[in-house]
């Protein structure tokens, strides 16, 4: 009733200022207004200003819950909204606004070129050059739009004095005016305010020639002519019946002065969240306080006052984080409007409500006491090691919330980042893990995303104009074809998709585009020569040799030729659009060829909403270039950034306030009330939010009240988050290093919070009670440990065993062995044994536990070929050896066009080194080439345990009693042992005097022998060998097998034990870069803690013993 009172007492048209700490009760004053003054026309609409679609949104759910409904009401944004007024009351304003942040960019690059030459200019003179590159040009032309676009704003009376001819007055009083610590760089300051003069000037007269019939209109004169009227008593036409201004922190000063203004002929109401119940618009931080010590020192004369300090903080928290609220207080006052004021202090006792109150009212530093009771959580810190268990650690807190009150929903918490692009990955797969029966199963939608970087079709759409210095590498091209739209454009499914994967390894596709994009030297890895390829091996196989500088591809015979001909037209599709961007063409040419890429390149049926947002998209930049009647050709990827800038202003806040898990990112005038308030990624480097400054604003100099700062917006959004949760603030942030545990701070505003209330706690040391440590993985152990603890129970098992996992990974595979063999006879394959020999530890992981960690995919790699690899050497060897030596040169071209060789003569550099290899050892065994080579079939019969074990097969390389094998390569210690094993099965079956292996390296003939062995002994070595492959079935082997010699001198010093071995496996694991079973060795390695060194060494000698005292080993020239 009281308020209903001063309503009547009021009763001329009025301006409103309600000020209250909580926006609830912003609302219920609002409701109240619009119940006690409704508007005599019930077809109007009720305006109310708002400055985000989220506050939009909460107000218009919050008027629907208590009137029923919410109609008839708009929520336009306050530029919007005057620029409308403008426009209905001031003649000649075209539709179009020419002062348009995007229309001047392009007026800018047409009249800056044009002006370098004189003094003024000679900064922008030395940055652009005399003939400025367009890209560099665009660039600037944005910086120097932008800044006149805010000068409009915040700075109208210099864009009217510029205008006049008393701009230079108003230099030489700018430039005394500078305070102190800008005096140094006056002369500067005074170039820039030349240069941005002219400019200026330049850029109306610019625009007052392409429109010679008309004044010309921009926001600072549109205000100063329309404050104006309003001052001399004009009531502009279609005024609504009064405008309310709702959850708006912050305002230009120039629209709080068109508003005050209308306020003689309608009502203006202002809702403005205050955090006080007192006047703070005077509170001063104590840093500044710092600098004007500073500044008194060096200019006593400039302030004589001195400063008492405890009375003009107040709450440090308040005058640190509040400036931008602060100002808009002070504008407010000035106003004088009329006030009422609504401030309840905050019920309950913990440290938040508790921080909250002492805000409210303004508590002296001195009385400001906090006092913590146990379990208090109401103001929470939660250090993680990285974003991901950022958003594991939060969700369980989450569900522990939800569990502690059942009360608590999910649309009660917001949980707000810095970057929501940046986190939206890691809440999709953490969120999106449980399916809606699952308990844990928490409703969510994320809000604020960026469209170009939301949708993959539109993200690979603005890739396509970066593509004229792109190298086509085979990932970015097979990203782009893996695009739904795309691949279905051209008929290509997932499992085509895959075998084009394997195809681009194979036929030797690396990068580029065009096979002769650097003539005269084709480039045999380029993408043409590899589709070419494709489409010959149809009719062609590659032993038919070369057939026009191309040889056929052997996987794209038969049914397959199709896949090869849907792959060219993609290919055809991006070498035509290539072509297009390496070339600047003409705003209107761009607005045709980009659609008709649209319509080539993607599939319209798949998103037809997207793909018509990207055409009228394209359509709205093309007509912005047109109306400024630019007259050169554009660049590409200028294109490409006008089209990201326009689509990333899309509205992408409507899944904001869906009754879900909110996940939005920290933006101005969203301080909505909350049960729940969540922080993640406050990190020192990232919080509060830096935008690099640019050395020539003016505005930087001569600050006023009401200019806006990234900083200071992010101090005031963080102040919000901490008025407006009303149970919990939970804060999150990687406090440690995931590669070395090293820790980091928090933001700088986190650490004032601690700090402040470090200050003020009864105890300080309660204060380690706020803050909580997680582990670096989601499944540890010590996440199911108190005081942690995880919903995560499907990572329960894998905690509890890590100690015993070992232990209990042999229990299972015992039960697996008992139930596979429990027959009396066991027969087991030389080949199968032949693997378990040379690499137990591989194949432990690969056959008793499914487990390979070697990928099948072939690896793609991107950088070109100077020089062939030692596999591609090997290769390329075999190729020659199994063809005669003689065709090198042939086999040697026919490489080079698969891709395998360097370009041009440098493919035939190691011809003939190659060639001398296989010639000699081509010589070495040409007796046993010309000659049949014996099979030997084994069946051998061992009594093990009580077993019956048999080892059957087939060993091949028999020559007259002499078992003998070669390679194009040096002997591998895995060659020894298959050696070895061969060996001693064909003595156990008396069937070989000796055995032997030859081998060439760099050059030099090499060979391994084993002679004669007692056939008793052979059949005893065996049998070690099948004895632990039988228990290898149920527990893991570890033994090196490989570096005999290193291993033997280790196990023979006295001093060696488990430390030794250890180091010495890992390092012989990080520097074998051919060994295969080196990832099932690391990941060993990195799980077992203790190695039974005596075990290993036991087995050591039992292995390989005999065979390193029977092994000779002979290098020949």
């Amino acid at each position: 009733m009281r308020i209903k009172k001063l309503w009547d007492k009021w009763d001329k048209k009025m301006f409103t200022v309600y000020y209250a700490n909580q926006l609830e009760n912003q609302k219920h004053l609002l409701v109240r207004l619009l119940e006690v003054q409704p508007l005599q026309d019930p077809f109007a609409e009720n305006v109310i200003l708002v400055q985000s679609p989220g506050m939009a949104q909460w107000l218009q759910l919050q008027l629907a819950e208590h009137f029923s409904i919410a109609a008839n009401f708009a929520f336009p944004m306050p530029s919007s909204f005057i620029w409308k007024l403008y426009k209905q009351n001031i003649a000649e304003i075209n539709e179009q606004n020419p002062f348009n942040k995007s229309a001047m960019v392009w007026r800018l690059m047409r009249i800056i070129p044009s002006l370098l030459h004189l003094p003024a200019f000679s900064r922008l003179n030395d940055y652009l050059g005399s003939a400025p590159e367009q890209n560099k040009l665009f660039h600037l032309a944005e910086k120097i739009a932008d800044l006149f676009d805010q000068y409009l704003v915040y700075r109208p009376e210099w864009i009217n004095q510029w205008q006049t001819a008393d701009w230079q007055q108003m230099t030489t009083s700018f430039v005394q005016q500078l305070s102190p610590r800008f005096k140094p760089i006056a002369d500067n300051i005074m170039n820039d305010i030349g240069w941005q003069v002219l400019l200026w000037q330049a850029l109306v007269a610019d625009i007052q020639q392409h429109y010679p019939e008309q004044q010309i209109w921009h926001r600072a004169n549109l205000y100063q002519t329309f404050l104006e009227q309003l001052q001399q008593g004009y009531c502009p036409k279609n005024l609504p019946t009064r405008i309310i201004v709702f959850g708006i922190s912050a305002m230009p000063p120039m629209f709080l002065s068109i508003l005050s203004a209308l306020s003689q002929h309608i009502d203006v109401h202002l809702f403005f969240n205050s955090p006080s119940r007192y006047y703070w618009g005077d509170l001063i931080d104590h840093r500044y306080l710092e600098k004007l010590r500073q500044k008194i020192q060096l200019d006593s004369k400039e302030i004589q006052t001195p400063y008492d300090e405890t009375l003009a903080v107040g709450n440090p928290l308040l005058a640190s984080w509040g400036k931008l609220g602060r100002d808009f207080l002070y504008q407010l006052t000035q106003l004088e409007p009329n006030d009422i004021e609504v401030y309840n202090a905050p019920e309950g006792g913990q440290l938040l409500q508790q921080l909250q109150r002492q805000i409210l009212d303004l508590t002296p530093t001195a009385s400001a006491i906090l006092h913590y009771q146990a379990g208090d959580d109401s103001i929470t810190l939660h250090a993680c090691h990285s974003p991901m268990r950022e958003v594991e650690v939060l969700r369980d807190n989450l569900l522990a919330m939800f569990e502690q009150d059942p009360t608590l929903t999910p649309k009660d918490i917001v949980v707000m980042v810095a970057d929501i692009d940046r986190y939206t990955p890691y809440i999709q797969a953490v969120f999106s893990q449980y399916q809606e029966e699952d308990k844990r199963y928490i409703p969510f939608s994320i809000s604020d995303r960026k469209v170009t970087e939301s949708d993959v079709l539109i993200a690979t759409f603005l890739q396509l104009f970066t593509l004229k210095e792109s190298r086509f590498s085979s990932d970015i091209m097979l990203s782009i074809l893996d695009v739904p739209a795309i691949r279905q454009r051209f008929e290509i499914d997932l499992n085509e998709l895959q075998t084009i994967r394997d195809w681009v390894v194979q036929s030797g596709i690396r990068f580029g585009l065009d096979k002769y994009d650097q003539e005269p030297v084709p480039n045999y890895n380029a993408w043409q020569n590899g589709i070419e390829r494709m489409l010959l091996g149809y009719a062609f196989k590659s032993e038919s040799g070369i057939w026009q500088d191309a040889i056929g591809f052997d996987y794209s015979e038969g049914l397959q030729g199709k896949l090869a001909g849907k792959l060219a037209h993609f290919f055809q599709a991006l070498q035509q659009w290539q072509q297009k961007v390496s070339n600047n063409l003409m705003a209107e040419e761009w607005r045709t060829e980009i659609i008709q890429l649209i319509d080539t390149l993607f599939d319209t049926t798949e998103q037809p909403m997207v793909i018509a947002l990207l055409k009228q998209t394209v359509h709205q930049v093309i007509d912005i270039i047109n109306e400024t009647d630019y007259p050169q050709t554009i660049e590409a990827e200028i294109i490409g950034e006008l089209l990201q800038q326009k689509l990333n202003e899309q509205d992408n806040s409507l899944h904001f306030l869906l009754g879900k898990l909110n996940f939005c990112t920290l933006l101005p005038m969203r301080a909505i009330p909350f049960k729940v308030i969540c922080l993640l990624g406050m990190n020192d480097v990232d919080f509060p939010r830096q935008l690099p400054s640019n050395s020539f604003d003016l505005m930087q100099y001569q600050t006023q009240k009401g200019d806006r700062s990234r900083r200071e917006d992010d101090c005031y959004l963080f102040l919000e988050a901490l008025l407006s949760a009303r149970q919990k603030l939970y804060i999150s942030y990687v406090g440690y290093s995931i590669v070395d545990n090293t820790e980091y701070e928090p933001s700088v505003l986190v650490n004032q919070l601690w700090d402040y209330m470090a200050d003020h706690l009864s105890h300080p040391d309660d204060l380690a009670s706020l803050r909580f440590s997680y582990p670096m993985t989601v499944f540890s152990e010590h996440n199911f440990l108190a005081p942690h603890f995880s919903y995560a129970q499907e990572w329960l098992p894998i905690a509890r065993s890590q100690q015993q996992r070992q232990h209990q990974m042999i229990e299972f595979n015992q039960m697996l062995l008992q139930k596979e063999n429990s027959s009396h006879q066991i027969t087991i394959e030389i080949d199968e044994l032949q693997q378990f020999v040379i690499a137990p530890i591989k194949y432990f992981f690969e056959q008793r536990l499914g487990v390979y960690l070697n990928e099948n995919e072939q690896e793609r790699v991107e950088s070109e070929v100077f020089e062939l690899t030692a596999l591609a050497q090997y290769q390329l060897k075999q190729r020659l050896f199994e063809n005669e030596p003689q065709n090198s040169t042939l086999e040697f071209e026919k490489a080079q066009r698969e891709g395998m060789l360097p370009r041009a003569e440098f493919a035939f550099l190691q011809q003939a080194e190659l060639e001398e290899s296989c010639r000699l050892l081509w010589q070495e065994t040409e007796q046993y080439r010309q000659q049949p080579a014996d099979s030997v079939m084994v069946d051998l019969t061992f009594e093990l345990d009580e077993q019956e074990v048999r080892l059957q097969g087939q060993i091949d390389h028999n020559y007259q009693q002499q078992y003998v094998d070669w390679r194009i390569g040096k002997i591998r210690d895995q060659d020894v042992l298959k050696l070895w094993l061969n060996h001693l099965i064909l003595s156990a079956m008396g069937q070989v005097t000796d055995s032997r292996f030859i081998g060439i390296n760099k050059g030099n003939i090499e060979t391994a022998t084993f002679s004669a062995i007692d056939q008793n002994k052979a059949m005893a070595q065996v049998a070690i060998y099948l004895q632990d492959f039988l228990q290898a079935q149920g527990q893991i082997c570890i033994l090196p097998t490989t570096d005999f010699q290193q291993y033997q001198k280790l196990f023979a010093e006295e001093n060696s034990g488990e430390a030794q071995l250890y180091r010495q496996l890992m390092e012989q694991q990080s520097g074998n870069e051919f060994d295969k079973s080196q990832p099932y060795w690391q990941r060993l390695l990195v799980q077992t803690k203790n190695l039974d060194y005596a075990a290993i060494k036991q087995r050591f000698f039992d292995w390989f013993a005999q065979m390193l005292e029977q092994l000779e080993d002979n290098e020949t020239a």
